[in-house]
């Protein structure tokens, strides 16, 4: 990971780190069970209620986010969670300093993710949509914190080590041999066989591996040549998207067109031309402020909150958040989304 900015986004997702998720507040004497999920000691007590007396048959305990069962005598402290709690503390008394910079809002508005048919062509048609811009905020550097090795652990620990499934890939796609990065394949290159698994019509491809529990996160580096002057710039404005990436559901569509909504079980921002959308409906939402959208996106997954987030992946600054009114309730896998071979994508791997 990048040096991180000291910013309100960074502090405001330490502090979500540092939130026990039964009381909702800061971890008080936080403990950990079997399944890596950690609370505060009396909420979990709370939770499961007073253990039976001596020489009673014990009650099954569990879980309260997974739900899998975790023996009482399976506790133990969370030392380095409390050291954290102090240091998400201190950095929003450094934040309150005077002095202290401004958190970012990037991004713009674009339509929304075209489809390719099996033989490439473009089957949508889209309208050109004029935007206002908006001043963007200063960006002044900050000292990293002393803390800062402790901070990174922080991220770095919920950041899942993710790869891309190349059976769900769009046949015009090619996957990395390390399977962790994407981009549209140049005409006469050969294709694989269709399967039931893979997208017909959208762009994408999904994550290796999906989740139906807990909080993970993973970073996506958007590697876009038109940004780097290599462009002639004729199609810069040509109204298309370049890219999407985000999350969806074991139940997304692969054949045909596929909305790109959380209704249809996506949840996801998009790119084109230095400009950002998330992927909401019944119209995209357009990320506020001008200048080129990170080149880094966090995607943070809470499965039983039916939060999907997008951070910058350097500053945390919070650019959407996507909130469904309980558990997402299915597998949930990375998605990646291109159509323009000068923009690949990649799964940035996880460190340590």
């Amino acid at each position: 990971m990048e040096a991180l900015e000291l910013g309100p986004g960074l502090v405001e997702r330490l502090e979500q780190l540092a939130t026990c998720p039964l009381c909702g507040g800061p971890f008080e004497d936080p403990v950990l069970l079997a399944c890596e999920h950690s609370f505060c000691r009396a909420c979990l007590a709370r939770c499961w209620g007073s253990p039976p007396a001596t020489g009673t048959e014990t009650s099954p305990t569990a879980c309260p986010c997974c739900g899998l069962p975790c023996p009482r005598r399976s506790l133990r402290s969370n030392v380095r969670l409390a050291v954290e709690v102090r240091i998400s503390r201190g950095l929003r008394e450094k934040l309150a300093e005077p002095g202290a910079r401004a958190g970012r809002r990037r991004g713009g508005r674009i339509p929304t993710m075209g489809s390719l048919d099996p033989h490439g062509e473009d089957l949508r048609k889209t309208s050109r949509r004029d935007d206002t811009p908006t001043p963007k905020s200063s960006n002044s550097e900050d000292k990293l914190p002393e803390d800062y090795p402790v901070v990174k652990n922080m991220l770095h620990r919920l950041t899942a080590d993710l790869t891309l499934d190349p059976g769900t890939a769009h046949r015009r796609l090619l996957i990395s041999a390390d399977r962790r990065s994407v981009r549209l394949a140049p005409p006469g290159t050969p294709a694989p066989l269709d399967s039931p698994a893979r997208f017909d019509q959208l762009p994408a491809v999904l994550g290796a591996q999906g989740f139906a529990a807990g909080r993970h996160c993973w970073e996506v580096e958007t590697m876009d040549t038109t940004s780097c002057g290599g462009s002639s710039g004729e199609d810069e404005d040509d109204g298309e998207s370049r890219y999407a990436l985000g999350a969806a559901g074991e139940s997304v569509r692969r054949k045909g067109r596929v909305g790109l909504c959380p209704a249809s079980a996506v949840w996801a921002v998009e790119g084109r031309g230095g400009r950002l959308w998330a992927l909401t409906a019944p119209e995209p939402t357009p990320l506020g402020g001008v200048g080129p959208p990170p080149r880094r996106i966090r995607v943070d997954l809470d499965w039983e909150r039916g939060r999907v987030a997008f951070y910058d992946g350097r500053s945390l600054d919070l650019l959407f958040a996507f909130q469904a009114p309980g558990p997402l309730g299915e597998r949930i896998f990375p998605l990646l989304c291109t159509r323009d071979p000068r923009v690949p994508l990649r799964i940035v791997p996880a460190e340590g």
